[in-house]
């Protein structure tokens, strides 16, 4: 396979090689090429770095009993009280599983159409079932921030949900109302490299109809997640 002059292809392999999910063979003939050409390690130490955030923003999830259960029945006898680590070692890699999917859907399907200079992604989930609700993007030198309702039953009937930004300041910035829908778009007052470039999270509180009079969260925050770069 000649990648040396496919710059997307690279982009893409790098990004599954920090993910884990190119494997086997395709892993091995990576690591080579990695240790024959500089500029793709660098690629992969990039992606690394950019997926890091979002891995450690997912908090870990104790598996209910059935799930062991289940495992143990089909690893048959108990193992050897050494083998338990290593259990819990792959346990952890299947835990993290869901993780890479969402960043897989959130971070790699945009490589089929990266935006001109990057965009900023966000992933606002549940904080209780850790179930991803939001997904909010916007282009850094675009004025409008792109939301995609993943469970439409988080509209609320009689109330509004607002964005707010969480800067590194600690005081949350309104970036307007969650709009109805499926698919909707929030005018930002700038362009979101002036907006978002301080943004480390997003969040999401439930308002009155039509938003905070406060310029502050007034109800609860009931989702959030990282802000992330893509470039």
């Amino acid at each position: 396979m000649n990648y040396r002059d496919k710059p997307e292809l690279q982009q893409r392999l790098a990004a599954e090689y920090a993910l884990g999910t190119l494997r086997g063979q395709a892993r091995a003939r990576f690591r080579r090429w990695m240790r024959e050409d500089a500029a793709l390690a660098r690629t992969a130490a990039e992606w690394e770095a950019r997926l890091a955030p979002m891995a450690q923003a997912v908090a870990p999830v104790r598996p209910p009993r059935r799930v062991w259960d289940e495992i143990q029945a089909r690893l048959g006898p108990a193992r050897p009280a050494r083998e338990k680590g290593g259990f819990w070692r792959m346990f952890g890699l299947m835990a993290t599983g869901a993780a890479a999917a969402l960043v897989f859907m959130t971070v790699l399907l945009p490589l089929q159409k990266p935006a001109a200079g990057g965009e900023y992604v966000a992933v606002l989930s549940d904080p209780k079932t850790q179930k991803p609700v939001l997904l909010v993007s916007a282009g850094r030198r675009d004025a409008t921030l792109r939301i995609k309702t993943l469970d439409p039953s988080i509209q609320p009937q009689d109330a509004s949900l607002e964005i707010w930004a969480l800067p590194k300041d600690g005081k949350p910035r309104s970036l307007g109302l969650v709009p109805p829908g499926p698919l909707g778009t929030v005018q930002l007052a700038a362009l979101a490299e002036q907006t978002l470039s301080d943004v480390p999270a997003l969040a999401i509180s439930l308002e009155p109809r039509g938003g905070s009079t406060t310029g502050a969260p007034t109800g609860p925050v009931l989702y959030s997640g990282p802000c992330l770069k893509d470039w």
